[in-house]
């Protein structure tokens, strides 16, 4: 006989983010606070956001990262799934890469970012 235990862990934190990027014929920055904007972006092109994530716990954590809206088939992110130390920092990219012939409008969406004890 095979018994399989699932542990479930709630999040030590859960921060989500508003992002957003506008495909246009011209670039444009948005440097907006509290939010995680691309500006505008030509279709083809890209552009990049990059925050700095730190443990202020006083144990390891793990970081998960995930986009959900309109705009997340176009975002990559450089490191996600992330064990951090105690008082160590780590930064993130965020890049958007919107392909060539999308239609011209704004792509909304969020970034989830949830912190476990590690």
């Amino acid at each position: 006989m095979l018994s399989l235990i699932v542990i479930m862990q709630s999040p030590l934190n859960r921060q989500t983010i508003p992002t957003r990027f506008i495909a246009g014929e011209n670039m444009g920055f948005d440097l907006g606070p509290g939010n995680l904007n691309f500006g505008l972006i030509v279709p083809g092109y890209s552009a990049s956001r990059q925050i700095t994530i730190t443990n202020t716990q006083t144990h390891p954590t793990l970081t998960k990262i995930k986009s959900s809206g309109e705009i997340s088939k176009y975002i990559i992110v450089s490191d996600n799934n992330f064990i951090l130390d105690s008082g160590e920092s780590k930064n993130i990219t965020f890049s958007c890469y919107p392909e060539k012939g999308l239609e011209l409008r704004e792509y909304p969406g969020k970034i989830i970012m949830t912190t476990y004890k590690a």
